[in-house]
């Protein structure tokens, strides 16, 4: 697998937080898993925006991210969902592979819709 870094991408650098800080929250620093929250808000909106629809592939993508991340008020079982949300976000981090974006690409709303990452 080859690694996919690029520093001069916005979009990398918000997974590169996102994935120290769900590493903050997994080694006990529990404001960790409302920072993971808020950067996947952000993505969120931030793709919204620069979109201009909800249902396109990278918007939905983060949305389901988002989704994914709020196990974390969950304290019983948000440091299971985060570990899982650790090995995906390094997957998207440093090899550009993202599993979420392999589900949904399949689903049938997307069947005739651009799929990418950012």
């Amino acid at each position: 697998m080859k690694k996919s870094i690029d520093p001069n991408s916005l979009i990398w650098w918000f997974w590169l937080l996102t994935l120290l800080f769900i590493l903050a929250a997994l080694m006990g620093w529990n404001p960790g898993y409302y920072l993971v929250m808020l950067m996947s808000l952000v993505q969120v909106f931030y793709f919204f925006r620069k979109e201009k629809n909800l249902m396109a592939f990278p918007t939905q993508i983060r949305l389901v991210y988002l989704l994914f991340t709020l196990s974390g008020f969950w304290p019983a079982g948000r440091f299971y969902f985060f570990l899982v949300l650790f090995l995906g976000t390094m997957m998207v981090t440093f090899f550009g592979r993202c599993s979420i974006a392999m589900v949904l690409k399949r689903m049938p709303w997307n069947k005739n819709r651009e799929i990418r990452l950012n």
